[in-house]
């Protein structure tokens, strides 16, 4: 009994401290999961962090007709850990999947308490295997 209130306390506790929403998208402008996956090893083999300079978006990724865009929204100068915006594409890809037409999709917005978020979506002048 003891140990679930623990785990419970914990569970509390992380939710409250990541304090995101998730949206969503439909088929229409979902990406593949194929391509989501290779977004996220795109982007765990570049930079270590993005910077930008308040209330901009950067785009992380752009291939495979899947664009993944981290916003600053913040209003100040700030410097994102990559490791945040990939946790957060992984967010879109575990909790935004929509079958359509023999193909699993995902796509959506995760959108943090602390002023930035991370866009997934299909993107028709996002081709090749993107950068």
């Amino acid at each position: 009994m003891r140990l679930n209130i623990s785990i419970s306390a914990i569970t509390l506790l992380a939710t409250a401290v990541s304090g995101h929403t998730v949206k969503c998208w439909s088929s229409d402008w979902s990406p593949s999961l194929g391509s989501l996956s290779v977004a996220i090893s795109k982007l765990k083999s570049g930079a270590d962090a993005v910077g930008t300079d308040g209330n901009s978006c950067v785009t992380m990724y752009c291939g495979l007709n899947n664009r993944v865009r981290y916003c600053d929204e913040g209003g100040e100068a700030r410097t994102m850990p990559m490791q945040n915006i990939i946790d957060s594409v992984h967010v879109i890809s575990n909790e935004c999947q929509v079958d359509w037409q023999g193909s699993t999709l995902a796509g959506g917005l995760v959108d943090h308490s602390d002023y930035w978020s991370v866009d997934v979506e299909w993107d028709p002048k996002c081709e090749g295997l993107g950068a």
